[in-house]
């Protein structure tokens, strides 16, 4: 397949979109008059943070730091100023299906259903497993009348879903439409018991008594409703949107505490507020010194905040109290890696491997320890674990193709690439592993890379990401195209350029190069990228300076 005229459309589209609305816009500075003066200094402040950071900044860190721009926003109540920030997060990180769906909420309290819908579904194609993409999706497709394609995202919800009072509210108001009166009412029962606070559930009860013709049944359900909806569990959404998040009252009627400190402070850290994170974390820790959760997470951003004496002395304290918890050693690994002892972090990684092995973190941080080592067949068997654990996340595939290259075992990953890709062909992130594999592994086949191309046409035309653009390159130079493959390079350096600055145009310097000298990279990423070194975790300077970090206890 050959790319010359289409790599030669893509510089042109490209530069054409710099001048478009599709690009990085700044965001307008709200006017603040009417809001109380503290409230209005720490918006300042935090946009003054900001302006500052995000000229340091690049890919996902960049997202996170416009989404955080825009949680600030969209609680103070500026929702134009937020929905730009936003639209940057999605930019920056086109594939990370958080900002697009935080985009659709903040379409939806801004009346804009269908805007919403939108982004919601283009969520759920990138991430299928957080349930509340899930919920809203089935939500919008009720809403316009497409009731059968909904109940099939309900069925398909699986253990996710299974306990979820607000899933089941929906599998009720779903069967009502279809006219499955009894399961509707089984529905409704199910997720009363699910959450007995949800007294607003008795009025979609009265809606499908009526539809029965019972009306005594249809009159007494009326008479118990309220406004309280059935909840679900939603740390991203409620935290971007200012909410207390609250878990659904637990059966027998006792209700949930009506904050979760955990799932605030996670909200914190997702969205790159760690002072607040730590502010938050050292307050609920001297009401609850012995809640394990708490420490772990309290460990974990102390050791990324640099305050390693901290972070242990809370680690170590956390196994204490939980010595059979793997999830704990886990962290205490984190802590040690963090703090530069690479050999105790991996013994704890390997210990909580030992408790349970469906832990996938453990997994991918020995596996990067393995991959520092120059073990990369121990690393690609820890990677291995991690596609089975969830084999619908690409990075998996990723790693384990990057072990088998540099263990001289490119076949064995091209193969195993090409299963994975037959299985999930509309994984994209796979099928661009593959496409890199088929390119520059000396053992592809013609049948293999003309498969590659085919895969690569699919992914130029849907998602042309800078990535994306790479890869198309590296086909195009397994065919000999070295012309388009350089232009198809440039128009992903230009395009890195465009959304994250020159530095982010450096890692793809590289092959750029070597097109240009009419060579055939003999790996599918260069050299030095993450894949093949992965970093050893460890604190963020720019991160440590925001707070300093609190004395260890004792």
């Amino acid at each position: 397949m050959k790319f010359t005229r289409i790599a030669l459309a893509c510089v042109l589209a490209l530069a054409a979109l710099a001048a478009a609305a599709d690009t990085i816009r700044p965001v307008p500075i709200p006017d603040m008059s009417k809001l109380d003066k503290s409230r209005a200094a720490q918006l300042v402040e935090m946009r003054q943070q900001f302006d500052k950071a995000k000229t340091t900044l690049v890919g996902p860190p960049l997202s996170q730091a416009y989404a955080t721009l825009a949680a600030n926003y969209q609680q103070a109540g500026f929702a134009d100023e937020a929905d730009v920030a936003l639209a940057n997060a999605i930019l920056v990180s086109p594939e990370d299906a958080r900002w697009i769906y935080l985009r659709g909420l903040l379409a939806g309290k801004r009346n804009q259903p269908a805007q919403a819908r939108d982004y919601f579904e283009q969520a759920f194609r990138l991430d299928r497993e957080y349930l509340p993409i899930r919920l809203a999706v089935i939500e919008s497709r009720l809403a316009a009348g497409e009731t059968d394609s909904a109940r099939q995202l309900i069925d398909q919800a699986g253990e996710a879903g299974k306990d979820d009072a607000r899933l089941a509210a929906l599998r009720a108001r779903a069967a009502l439409l279809q006219k499955r009166y009894p399961e509707a009412l089984s529905a409704v029962e199910a997720a009363l018991k699910q959450d007995p606070t949800a007294n607003q559930l008795y009025a979609l009860q009265a809606e499908i008594y009526t539809a029965q013709g019972n009306a005594a049944a249809a009159n007494s359900a009326r008479a118990r409703a309220g406004n309280t909806a059935a909840r679900t569990l939603d740390p991203l959404g409620d935290g971007f949107l200012g909410i207390r998040s609250q878990a659904p009252a637990q059966a027998g009627g006792a209700a949930a505490k009506p904050d979760d400190p955990l799932t605030q402070a996670r909200f914190l850290i997702e969205v790159g507020q760690y002072a607040s994170a730590r502010e938050h974390l050292a307050k609920v820790l001297k009401s609850e010194p012995g809640n394990v959760g708490l420490l772990g997470l309290s460990a974990r951003l102390e050791a990324m905040l640099g305050g390693h004496a901290t972070a242990s002395t809370q680690a170590a304290e956390a196994v204490r109290l939980a010595p059979k918890d793997a999830l704990v050693l886990v962290t205490r690994g984190v802590v040690a890696e963090t703090g530069g002892d690479e050999r105790a972090a991996q013994s704890d990684y390997e210990k909580a491997i030992g408790m349970d092995g469906k832990l996938a973190e453990p997994r991918l941080l020995l596996g990067n320890r393995y991959m520092r080592q120059g073990r990369y067949a121990q690393a690609a068997e820890q990677y291995r674990q991690l596609v089975k654990l969830d084999p619908r996340q690409p990075d998996g595939y990723a790693r384990l193709a990057a072990a088998q290259v540099a263990d001289g075992r490119c076949a064995d990953a091209l193969r195993e690439t090409e299963a994975a890709a037959k299985e999930y062909p509309r994984m994209g992130p796979l099928l661009q592993v593959y496409v890199r594999l088929a390119a520059t592994c000396r053992a592809a086949t013609k049948e293999q890379r003309k498969t590659a191309s085919e895969y690569a046409g699919l992914l130029y035309k849907s998602n042309l990401t800078p990535q994306v653009s790479e890869a198309v390159a590296l086909i195009n130079a397994a065919e000999g195209n070295f012309t388009a493959a350089s232009e198809l390079q440039g128009s992903a350096m230009f395009a890195a350029v465009r959304d994250g600055g020159n530095e982010a145009a450096e890692p793809f310097r590289v092959f750029f190069k070597q097109f240009g000298a009419k060579q055939l990279p003999d790996r599918p990423w260069p050299a030095d990228n993450p894949l093949f070194k992965p970093a050893r975790l460890q604190p963020q300077p720019a991160r440590a300076a925001e707070a300093p970090a609190p004395k260890p206890a004792g």
